[in-house]
């Protein structure tokens, strides 16, 4: 589920993730990315499995 997304675009059609964390609170995981074009998206699933899967799709939708 997403809880937030902004996005700029960035000249060039070029983004770089500046920072990917993930945080454990209570039964639930939480995912944060960030790219240099300004776009932060938060994620949050109570499997692992499913966040990463989840991380891993933004991923590829930011760097395409």
């Amino acid at each position: 589920m997403k809880v937030s997304e902004l996005e700029l675009p960035l000249p060039g059609g070029r983004r770089h993730v500046l920072s990917l964390s993930f945080v454990r609170d209570g039964d639930e995981f939480l995912a944060r990315l960030e790219t240099d074009a300004g776009r932060i998206t938060e994620l949050k699933n109570r499997s692992l499995d499913q966040l990463l899967t989840l991380v891993a799709s933004e991923l590829e939708d930011v760097l395409e």
